[in-house]
């Protein structure tokens, strides 16, 4: 059985991003720690945290706008998000939305949080990015059953490249909250960040194949 703080953190770094590049805190280099199935995971300090910035870089056959459109499906992410148990769309519009949600898993506490999604794209470019950070101000306050996530910050960019397909980068910095000390959180982020990855590229294959099938 997957050991309960994994799960926290595979969902932690899943939903974690930074719009339009990265805070000030986290100017350090970033240095590559692995390299997984031909994704190139790099982590830099975050200045006075113990924690790091991970970042995943990776090619994909689908253009931008098939990725982006199974990452904006956030209805759909109870479905392959693990250990998601309840999520709420609290505010949407074609290029913003306002999320609750709800994590639980085994002998940790329940943890939840609120954050805010957007969505950039550049006509002349075609580069793409989803990015959502805390936003803790616009959904419920804390609740008595649950552990409130301090902190998440990331982005999910998708540059189109020549072959028709995708340079997906994943960047991500969060904060559990609890008593996860920093040494177990940068552990369990070394691998399930990546794993985060090719399972939203999973879904992505997915809903392609399932699209195929609805075709008269």
């Amino acid at each position: 059985m997957r050991p309960p703080w994994r799960a926290l953190l595979v969902h932690v770094v899943l939903l974690g991003v930074l719009l339009g590049g990265s805070p000030a805190w986290a100017r350090a280099t970033w240095d590559q720690v692995s390299e997984v199935e031909g994704m190139r995971v790099e982590r830099r300090p975050l200045s006075g945290t113990g924690r790091y910035e991970v970042r995943v870089s990776t090619s994909a056959p689908f253009p931008p706008q098939v990725i982006f459109e199974t990452l904006w499906r956030h209805h759909e992410y109870p479905d392959f998000v693990p250990y998601l148990k309840h999520l709420t769309i609290l505010k949407e519009s074609p290029n913003e939305k306002v999320l609750y949600e709800q994590i639980t898993m085994p002998f940790v506490r329940d943890r939840d949080y609120t954050v805010k999604v957007t969505a950039e794209r550049e006509p002349t470019t075609g580069r793409m990015q989803v990015a959502f950070v805390s936003a803790p101000e616009e959904g419920p306050p804390v609740q008595a059953t649950s552990v409130r996530v301090r902190a998440i910050q990331g982005s999910w960019t998708l540059v189109p490249t020549r072959d028709g397909g995708t340079l997906v980068t994943y960047v991500v910095a969060s904060d559990p909250g609890g008593a996860l000390p920093a040494w177990l959180v940068n552990r369990a982020q070394r691998t399930a960040v990546p794993a985060l990855v090719k399972a939203m590229l999973d879904r992505v294959k997915h809903n392609l194949a399932s699209a195929a099938e609805r075709r008269p």
